[in-house]
């Protein structure tokens, strides 16, 4: 029995050498700064210490780790004791030499016998962009005042425990153009500020090149913002389906950092860890349409133009050449042969905005500056179909009828011929994008402005009826992503709109399955497909990327 109760009475989680002091283990330099000058989030302050390894190189461009909740890390008897395990494992060469940034949350201080209000929760627990923005643009430049810091995204690190850890997640999500690797402890993805959507963001979104280390403990907090062992099973299934390079380790313990301290050395280890290929998603469920049957390993984004001024108006023809027009040059259609051949399609036809080929085989085209809707044939020549309109996008019907979006005045109008027009739906706030179905028998319109592309029934008559808001440009989580651009959509049905984030993808009933991460920084203004290869256009450049799926031209 006393064996029993000594064996109970172990700590499962106790720290090891690693976290002692060495001998022989040269110590490197930690020193406490406060924070008060805050644009990102005004009126706080904060305390935060760097920790530069031994031996600093002024020269040498060094790896950073960034922990939240700094000020307990940094303390040489707490749970995780950081300086002094960075300090052995740079000195046996396990990882490289790097440095420590270790910072405390906010607090708006009080007013003369007040208590102040702490900031934490509003700055860790809201899933988005601003903690990494808080990073980058104010604190790693403190940093850099001590030391250089490597440039490489996948040189840098955020880690941190509870609201800390759904913190650090957050960071490398939404900027993984500044980190890559992620510890996360006992993370708080539950709905304190709506970070509950994340697993649905992994599972629903184009593979980002993160690396995660995510601990929790079964015996965690339920409570009224959520079950926390369950929200992290949940993340664990999330980056397992999505094929992300990551690491589970469940314990024993309740809400509380131990587990995680005790594995700290290792875990930096694994972190740092030589490349490997990357663990395969989930396969695509028979007619699930997911992101993971529709994107190609491997097949990323190529860019294709980079000089232009500002292209729009993509489009493709039956045998998958694409069109497009250079508005901001004024040099007219090109056109990108499906092995990358480029042309100059026709140099007279200048600032077009949209284009479709019909079942005519013409060229349907919005002339935006002279407010016009033209048909341009094989041989170049020109009838106008519509005058006096501030067109926009425009898609052709197997009939010919013609769709436009007429962007000021609110308003989708229907080209039955030439000279002869009505408005068939009134009131999107920013009418832009369209794309037909491939049966021609659904029209969807994006909205520039709302939260939402739209979906009408096409009647014979070219009427648009049972107009819906049926694909949420976010379709996880608390903030609502506008601009919605241009629109495509393919022979199996779904559709494609072009956002801020990247390129949108919906199964033909509007249920979001996935983002394909935009090329760049900058936000996609409009795609197409042609053929097999997805185009996407930004500011004056133009990517595409193989992928499982195939666009479609008008016909009769």
């Amino acid at each position: 029995m006393l064996i029993l109760l000594a064996l109970l009475s172990q700590d499962p989680y106790p720290l090891g050498p690693d976290h002692q002091e060495q001998a022989g283990v040269a110590k490197g330099q930690v020193e406490k700064f406060s924070w008060k000058e805050s644009q990102v989030y005004p009126g706080t302050e904060r305390d935060y210490w760097i920790y530069l390894p031994a031996n600093l190189d002024a020269a040498r461009e060094y790896p950073v780790i960034v922990f939240c909740d700094g000020g307990g890390v940094v303390n040489p008897k707490g749970q995780m004791r950081g300086p002094i395990v960075l300090d052995n494992l740079i000195h046996k060469g396990e990882i490289p030499p790097m440095l420590g940034l270790f910072i405390n949350p906010g607090n708006v201080p009080p007013v003369a016998g007040g208590k102040g209000r702490s900031t934490r929760s509003y700055e860790y627990d809201t899933p988005d962009g601003v903690y990494a923005k808080f990073l980058v643009d104010e604190m790693l430049p403190e940093l850099a005042k001590h030391a250089k810091i490597s440039p490489r995204p996948e040189d840098r690190a955020v880690a941190g425990v509870s609201s800390g850890g759904i913190c650090a997640f957050s960071a490398a999500w939404f900027r993984p153009d500044a980190f890559r690797k992620v510890i996360t402890g006992i993370g708080s993805f539950t709905n304190i500020r709506g970070g509950v959507w994340f697993p649905s963001a992994i599972r629903k979104t184009e593979r980002k090149p993160l690396r995660v280390f995510l601990q929790e403990g079964e015996k965690d907090l339920d409570n009224v913002h959520g079950n926390w062992p369950l929200a992290n099973h949940d993340m664990a299934a999330a980056l397992a389906f999505a094929g992300y390079d990551h690491k589970v380790a469940f314990g024993v313990e309740g809400h509380s950092g131990k587990q995680l301290g005790s594995m700290l050395p290792d875990v930096l280890r694994w972190l740092w860890r030589k490349e490997e290929p990357l663990p395969a998603p989930v396969p695509e469920v028979k007619n699930d349409l997911a992101l993971s049957g529709l994107v190609i390993p491997g097949k990323g984004w190529e860019a294709v133009v980079e000089d232009g001024k500002f292209v729009d108006a993509p489009c493709a023809d039956a045998e998958g050449n694409f069109y497009y027009s250079d508005l901001g040059a004024g040099t007219g259609l090109h056109k990108i042969a499906p092995d990358g051949t480029k042309s100059v399609f026709n140099a007279k036809a200048v600032g077009i905005s949209g284009m479709k080929f019909g079942p005519d085989g013409r060229l349907y085209a919005c002339v935006n500056k002279e407010k016009k809707v033209v048909a341009i044939d094989a041989k170049g020549d020109v009838e106008v179909l519509l005058e006096s309109i501030g067109c926009n996008d425009l898609v052709v019907t197997h009939k010919g009828h013609v769709y436009v979006t007429e962007t000021g005045k609110k308003q989708v109008v229907l080209i039955e011929a030439a000279g002869k027009s009505r408005v068939v739906d009134v009131g999107i706030t920013a009418p832009n994008g369209l794309a037909l179905s491939p049966d021609h028998e659904t029209l969807a319109v994006s909205d520039y402005a709302g939260a939402a592309a739209w979906a009408f029934r096409v009647e014979t008559n070219g009427d648009l009826r049972g107009r819906m808001p049926v694909f949420p440009y976010f379709d996880f989580g608390p903030t609502v992503e506008s601009k919605g651009d241009g629109m495509t959509s393919d022979v199996q049905g779904r559709w494609y709109v072009s956002t801020q984030a990247g390129v949108r993808v919906y199964d033909p009933n509007g249920r979001p399955i996935g983002l394909i991460l935009a090329p760049t920084s900058a936000a996609v203004t409009s795609c197409a497909l042609a053929g097999d290869r997805l185009y996407a256009l930004s500011q004056g450049k133009i990517f595409r990327r193989q992928v499982n799926a195939a666009g479609f031209a008008t016909k009769k």
